[in-house]
């Protein structure tokens, strides 16, 4: 069984040079479906110190639309990395693409024209209930509104799917099928270079991940500061980049978890 370090292990030295969190959404920020609202809280301490959270999600961008207006961050990476929405100051937010936005959207037509006759051969699979609020890729439903999760099936279809020379990859509900030229780990890296001036040695320094499945082993692959919440252990035979340490709860309980001992660690001038 593989073992990771457990967030103990996370040194106040280290804790001390966090200046952002980058986290995964579904299964690391939330919990059986919901917000707890000890990651809300988590959240807002973590604002209050001026620590910077960016969500990054495979999860769609009118989902992630309300994330950037109702949580206390200001900037969402979505759907696998193809946008992200910064809020200004005033709360207005604005879009930023890849590529340009309609080559993405004629892109994502074309996706869907080759996903949906393979999807014919899955019945237990289905379009993602978000798709109509997808501005770029496709996403399969295998576990959000399919119970029980169709496992098996979310296996073939990948397996086809890359077949076929597909961008696919599985988080711990959906396939996500996408462009080839970027991922989690492309856009967090333009947003933290071109955005807040982070250059490539303090990426793997003041920056610290949190996720939960197999869509996020391009950032733990490179984030030296990564950290699995305790979901993960399913996933993690199955996963070639792991992440450095996990925490001992589950989903947002866990990213509550990991922000305590954070804190905990850091001296009060740093606060």
């Amino acid at each position: 069984m593989v073992r990771l370090q457990d967030i103990s292990n996370l040194t106040p030295e280290i804790c001390q040079n966090i200046d952002f969190i980058l986290t995964d959404f579904d299964d690391t920020l939330t919990w059986q479906g919901l917000l707890p609202i000890a990651a809300h809280q988590a959240l807002s301490d973590l604002a209050e110190l001026g620590i910077k959270v960016i969500p990054v999600t495979g999860g769609c961008a009118g989902w992630s639309d309300m994330m950037a207006r109702v949580l206390p961050v200001e900037v969402v990476i979505t759907e696998g990395g193809a946008c992200f929405i910064h809020k200004a100051p005033d709360s207005r937010l604005t879009y930023q693409f890849w590529e340009n936005e309609s080559d993405m959207r004629a892109q994502q037509a074309r996706l869907l024209a080759q996903v949906s006759p393979i999807l014919e051969r899955f019945p237990q699979l289905t379009l993602a209930r978000d798709q109509s609020y997808r501005l770029t890729d496709v996403a399969i439903d295998y576990a959000q509104d399919v119970s029980p999760p169709a496992l098996q099936e979310k296996e073939a279809c990948l397996t086809e799917l890359l077949r076929l020379g597909l961008n696919a990859k599985a988080s711990s509900i959906h396939i996500n099928i996408c462009s080839e030229g970027y991922d989690k780990f492309a856009m967090a890296q333009r947003v933290l270079n071109q955005k807040y001036g982070l250059s490539d040695q303090e990426q793997k320094t003041n920056v610290l991940y949190v996720g939960d499945a197999p869509n996020d082993e391009s950032m733990f692959a490179q984030f030296p500061l990564s950290v699995g919440v305790a979901n993960i252990v399913e996933h993690l035979p199955k996963m070639q980049y792991l992440p450095s340490y996990q925490t001992n709860q589950p989903g947002g309980l866990g990213f509550a978890e990991l922000v305590n001992h954070l804190l905990s660690k850091r001296s009060p001038a740093k606060h």
